[in-house]
């Protein structure tokens, strides 16, 4: 069970991490802005009529006049629109994994890098770490970030799931790679 992950990610041992959703209010999806894969933006842009019944009043009026995305760059992707300082799709959790969730897969419309936070790559591409308050500079304050005896859950119980994704992720890339090189 993820093997790689475990490799790619450089302060998995030391990272603390218990996402607190829904006492927290979800505060990761404010003014969280993801660069988004085209294959994402496709996903979406062909599900739209099923996320419009769960959004909030305001985010479906920026939806409607201005879509889901923003002419904001983020790591070569467009990045996903935000709407009264929330994620566009933010209505008391995600309103992607709520319709994921209702047909059996959680993650099935939510972005890479929604799925994974607070899994993060650094500016250069090149380490996987868990975002926490100090390391790396994060700036973030967000109490799942948190890294001081307050959180004493290691980030690889709380982050199963998501190392599991990971998991999965750089097996699909490391046969890309793989075809590539032959």
């Amino acid at each position: 069970m993820f093997e790689r992950s475990k490799e790619a990610i450089v302060n998995l041992n030391q990272a603390k991490f218990k996402c607190h959703f829904p006492k927290c209010g979800g505060n990761c999806c404010k003014n969280g802005r993801p660069g988004l894969a085209k294959e994402e933006i496709s996903i979406i842009e062909n599900n739209l009529e099923k996320f419009k019944l769960l959004m909030r009043p305001e985010a479906l009026k920026t939806l409607n006049q201005k879509g889901f995305l923003t002419k904001r760059i983020k790591g070569g992707r467009q990045t996903m629109a935000v709407s009264g300082s929330w994620c566009i799709f933010a209505n008391e959790g995600c309103v992607l994994q709520k319709v994921g969730n209702e047909e059996g897969e959680k993650w099935k419309y939510k972005p890479f890098f929604c799925v994974l936070f607070p899994i993060s790559r650094d500016g250069e591409g090149t380490d996987w770490y868990i975002r926490q308050k100090g390391y790396k500079g994060e700036e973030w304050d967000l109490y799942c970030l948190e890294r001081t005896p307050t959180e004493k859950q290691p980030a690889i119980n709380g982050l199963s799931d998501e190392l599991d994704y990971l998991e999965k992720y750089l097996a699909i890339n490391e046969k890309k790679a793989g075809k590539k090189h032959k």
